[in-house]
């Protein structure tokens, strides 16, 4: 079956339903930039089914009375809206119909339950949004106050997955219903050999009706909705979550910021100045601490770790912040990177650096998992088998799997205190990296992208992880220990170089791993031009490092890069851990198999690292640097997309000659390109300025007689007109963006620095000047 994917973003959701149907199914995958864009893109795929994985406009009427086009809603059927999970996770019940009545019971009245389940609906598009005929839907279980549950991890986790059984129940389901409609179908094809089997074919799918059970009862169980009434809910706004710690409890807080991760944050005033706030995690125990809190407004900062801030709330307990965004101003061509709280608060002025070190809150112990809810980014379990084999488990559960260079730092000191427990009388047989709700994503693009010197900033960040990569594969392997990556959630570029860095390499059934790092214009680190060539062959590396495209765990398995694949879901880690118990107990089994491919002595991996490294520094500082920079500051800020890439959109390839993206073509890691490019953007500059000065001069000439002024009067809408285009033409012009989740980021009207930071008074004095 051709199966084309319309997104507003390739996401994790999409990217998952992508692997599993490629296997059986030619997917092709269009970014619905505008209503023309998905039309060509229907008309150029000629699909047998269009699916949204994850869209946010409704689908052009051209497209589903003519395609049959289903919709996959993160909600059961009979919920509606933009908002579904987010709506869930503040605490929405179901029992209370009209949307402002509900807000007005969630800010003033005590925290409830909230929902037992939740679900995902495969439905038809139709002109109303998420009204159309359901194919299938699936429901599941949750805890709304659980640990980690945020909205994005319960996206990338309990909703892919249930997205990923219900859409395959749908597509089995419509083909059924083409098969119990025989004759028509038989017409359809006779039309075929008519050369009119595209048409008659996509006219009559358009047309397929679901049975109405489909709707009623969930594809695994067979049960209906366990979860209560459902509704049509709009548009959750970020200052719709805003919250008060005089009044609202820490979990009440918690469930707002939760709701609102990873899009679009909660936009807040609680350190007087509107901030878009992310973390949500509840603390207990912090009002042990010691510390002398500081206020802000009303706001009391209690303590601060790793780069986060704890704030008390009125109900005795405490909520840490973990990351803040600012606002969008008027002025802003594009959104504010997302930080760690500390450092953004410190741009501000709100914290200066030695109040952060005199907050700092240190746990009762440094590595072990604390027993009470906290904040907590890095830990330890320590292991004995039933063979006295001990075995140290590393967690690392950073923000959207991002590690700057201080997080790189804890997670060395973490791998440091593990060598400390191996002794010849007491040997540590086996270190297993766990990660987090993802496992690694690499360097800190958002932190990078925040500081004065991104090219510096990302200097030392690279070198950072690859010390951290350096331990597993000369420290650890050094002393016989073993090491282990168990990849329980997606992992990206850097992060797939981390786990294949190790002896062997488990991965969840659910994960998805993007190896390739040209997607962001880097040519890579971490040791990967060891590890990929080890595990996978000449061939096989340069295949992960170029593709650019998502890979299922079992993909990665068949080419070498993944040893095991275990079922994702809640017994994953018995079955990462029982299978470490079965590779210590084995003797035999010293090191990972591709290690006899490469050479991995100290001066192999140290001119590894400074060939890799040599890649890197022309990345940050060479003219090739555009590419890298430019890419960040999309993908950090968000900027809307021009067009989908080739390698996802593969039916417009070949299209108006265009076989490749840039990013597959030689030329992008050729630095001697880019200082061509530059010299030829330097002297379109210069045109245009000339341009400039002497359309000054003409305009000064025409201004001393009135014929000539009315002349020019009369030809400068025309003139704005051509300078507008040559504005888009040129190349090296700075280009007007457009964020992609526009309707969560609107302009807030706001002062450039809060009222308490001590820049306020310098820059009003500027202003006023």
């Amino acid at each position: 079956m051709k199966i084309l994917f319309l997104c507003t973003a390739h996401n994790s959701l999409s990217q998952r339903l992508n692997t599993v149907l490629a296997t059986s199914h030619e997917v092709t995958v269009e970014y619905a930039i505008s209503d023309e864009i998905m039309i060509s893109a229907a008309t150029l795929a000629q699909p047998d089914l269009i699916i949204c994985p994850f869209l946010t406009t409704l689908v052009p009427r051209q497209l589903y009375e003519f395609w049959l086009t289903i919709i996959i809603h993160p909600g059961p059927p009979g919920d509606a809206g933009p908002s579904a999970l987010d709506w869930v996770l503040m605490g929405d019940d179901g029992s209370i119909d009209n949307p402002r009545e509900l807000l007005q019971t969630l800010d003033h009245g005590p925290a409830q339950p909230g929902r037992t389940h939740w679900g995902v609906t495969v439905l038809q598009a139709i002109e109303k949004f998420d009204a159309g005929p359901v194919w299938a839907f699936e429901q599941f279980p949750i805890d709304i106050d659980g640990v980690g549950v945020t909205k994005s991890e319960m996206y990338r986790g309990p909703i892919t997955r249930a997205a990923v059984t219900a859409t395959l129940r749908a597509i089995s389901r419509i083909e059924d219903a083409a098969l119990t409609t025989a004759h028509d179908y038989a017409g359809a094809m006779k039309s075929y050999d008519g050369c009119g089997l595209a048409i008659h074919h996509m006219t009559y799918s358009a047309y397929l009706k679901p049975r109405p059970d489909f709707g009623r009862l969930s594809v695994t169980e067979q049960l209906p909705f366990q979860g209560g009434r459902l509704h049509h809910r709009p548009l959750l706004k970020a200052a719709d979550r805003d919250f008060d710690v005089i009044r609202h409890t820490a979990v009440q807080i918690s469930r707002r910021i939760r709701s609102a991760d990873s899009q679009p944050g909660v936009l807040s005033g609680a350190f007087g100045y509107p901030l878009y706030v992310y973390g949500g995690l509840v603390d207990e125990g912090i009002g042990r601490c010691h510390q002398t809190p500081i206020d802000i407004c009303e706001t009391r900062i209690l303590a601060t770790r790793d780069s986060a801030v704890c704030i008390a709330t009125c109900d005795g307990k405490a909520v840490w912040i973990t990351h803040i965004r600012r606002p969008k101003t008027k002025t802003d061509k594009a959104l504010h990177p997302k930080v760690p709280a500390t450092l953004g608060l410190m741009q501000l002025g709100i914290l200066q650096a030695e109040r952060v070190h005199q907050l700092h809150a240190p746990l009762f112990s440094q590595w072990m998992r604390s027993s009470m809810p906290t904040f907590q980014e890095v830990w330890i379990d320590l292991t004995l088998d039933a063979n006295a084999n001990k075995t140290a488990y590393l967690y690392f559960n950073f923000y959207n799997g991002a590690m700057s260079g201080e997080q790189c730092s804890h997670l060395i000191d973490a791998m440091n205190h593990i060598l400390e427990q191996h002794t010849p009388d007491n040997p540590l047989r086996a270190v297993v990296l766990m990660g987090g709700s993802y496992f690694s994503n690499g360097i800190a693009l958002n932190v990078i992208e925040a500081s004065d010197d991104p090219a510096g900033e990302s200097w030392m960040n690279i070198n950072r992880i690859n010390d951290v990569v350096s331990i597993l594969l000369h420290d650890f392997p050094q002393r016989n220990i073993l090491t282990v990556a168990a990849v329980r959630g997606n992992a990206a570029a850097g992060g797939v170089a981390l786990a294949a860095a190790c002896d062997f390499v488990i991965a969840g059934s659910d994960v998805v791993l993007n190896p390739a790092y040209r997607a962001v214009g880097l040519h890579g680190s971490e040791y990967h031009t060891l590890s990929y060539s080890g595990r996978c062959g000449s061939s096989g590396a340069s295949l992960l490092t170029r593709s650019m495209t998502p890979m299922s765990p079992l993909q990665a398995q068949a080419m070498g890069l993944v040893d095991f694949v275990f079922p994702s879901g809640p017994d994953l880690d018995e079955s990462v851990r029982f299978h470490v118990v079965m590779l210590t107990s084995n003797l035999d089994v010293r090191r990972g198999h591709w290690k006899s491919n490469v050479d991995l002595s100290p001066a192999s991996l140290a001119r590894t690292r400074a060939q890799e490294l040599s890649e890197m520094s022309k990345d940050f500082w060479s003219a090739r640097s555009v590419r890298y920079h430019s890419r960040r500051h999309d993908f950090v800020r968000k900027v809307k997309p021009e067009q989908t890439p080739l390698r996802f959109a593969t039916h417009r390839r070949l299209v108006h000659g265009a076989q490749y993206d840039e990013e597959e073509l030689d030329s992008f890691d050729d630095v001697g390109y880019y200082e061509a490019l530059t010299r030829r953007r330097a002297a379109h500059i210069l045109r245009d300025e000339r341009r400039k000065e002497l359309g000054s001069l003409v305009a000064k000439w025409a201004e001393s007689t009135d014929v000539m002024a009315r002349a020019h009067r009369r030809g400068s809408v025309a003139l704005q007109s051509e300078k507008a285009t040559a504005h888009v033409a040129l190349p090296g012009i700075e280009r007007k963006t457009e964020t992609v989740f526009s309707c969560y980021y609107q302009p807030v009207e706001a002062p450039l620095t809060p009222p308490e930071s001590p820049f306020r008074e310098r820059q009003t004095a500027v202003l006023s000047t």
